[in-house]
């Protein structure tokens, strides 16, 4: 099935959260479930992202939107905040799709890397990143914001032994 990568309207904010909590359902595969069972990503967060950040959709003919990206400007980067795909549309390539998008939308900013924060053991998340070219930010390497999302994340129960932030250099 053909997949259009394409921006994401405010007026569909409200279907982000039933997509992410979809695509959060695969953490209890891994002993996650505090992932599955925790909360979405807010419609107001979301709304603020597809105005003043970069919030792209996929959509896959019939099924209309089945995965998203949300970034936003972070340390002189585009971080990914958030990438969900339906369970049902796992494999398929749309979470490469819209990293992709994500990667022109930094370069059409000026824009010389992507960053993100995900599980390092998680086959989803590190290692999927890592064959797309992401690379890991070792802790002397962090800028404040990535401090702060640190704590962040642990202030949400993170399992912080088991989280990594990664970096995509852009060809300029």
């Amino acid at each position: 099935m053909p997949v259009v990568v394409r921006a994401i309207l405010p007026e569909e904010a409200s279907l982000l959260p039933e997509i992410e909590r979809d695509a959060a359902e695969r953490f209890r595969e891994v002993g996650l479930d505090a992932i599955a069972d925790g909360e979405p990503s807010s419609e107001p967060f979301i709304l603020a992202v597809i105005e003043k950040g970069v919030a792209l959709g996929a959509v896959a003919g019939d099924a209309g939107l089945v995965g998203f990206v949300l970034a936003g400007l972070l340390d002189e980067a585009l971080h990914v905040y958030e990438l969900s795909v339906r369970a049902v549309f796992n494999g398929q390539g749309i979470g490469t799709a819209l990293l992709a998008g994500i990667e022109t939308a930094a370069a059409d900013r000026g824009l010389a890397a992507l960053t993100l924060s995900t599980f390092t053991d998680v086959p989803w998340n590190a290692p999927f990143y890592a064959r797309r070219g992401f690379l890991p930010v070792e802790i002397d390497d962090w800028g404040p914001a990535f401090h702060l999302l640190n704590g962040a994340e642990r202030a949400a129960g993170l399992p912080l032994d088991r989280r990594i932030f990664m970096r995509k250099e852009l060809a300029r």
